[in-house]
């Protein structure tokens, strides 16, 4: 059964961040061409268990469905790494990895040379809770 306090990423907060993307990159082609890793990480919620209910793994996952599903023609590096910064936020957690650092991460995931697990790993060493 998932933690109740587990701030979960809603449907209106994922098309907000498209369309944010959206408008920052308006030269890109950012649309939706595969809705199955948006509607899979709607329902982390339901199978929250599987992950033991930890925030970080989740945020893992969310990173990892996003960029290695590509739901966006473009902008699943961005997209990936902001809804997982975002649900970590919301859950009390920053992340205090340089920019460059976040790049790395976003293509070494895309290029399938990370997996959930070393990305977890990634995150344990780069985030604090809030204060």
């Amino acid at each position: 059964m998932p933690l109740p306090s587990i701030e979960w990423l809603c449907e209106d907060e994922i098309w907000e961040a498209i369309s944010s993307l959206k408008e920052q990159y308006e030269n890109d082609p950012i649309c939706i061409i595969n809705f199955n890793p948006i509607g899979y990480i709607l329902k982390l919620e339901d199978i929250s268990y599987f992950f033991e209910d930890n925030i970080l793994l989740l945020a893992s996952v969310i990173i990892r469905s996003i960029i290695q599903g590509h739901p966006l023609q473009d902008g699943n590096k961005r997209l990936g790494m902001f809804l997982g910064t975002y649900f970590l936020e919301k859950n009390g957690i920053l992340i205090t990895a340089t920019d460059e650092a976040f790049f790395e991460t976003a293509m070494e995931m895309a290029c399938g040379n990370m997996r959930v697990e070393q990305l977890y790993c990634w995150l344990q060493t780069v985030c604090s809770t809030e204060e």
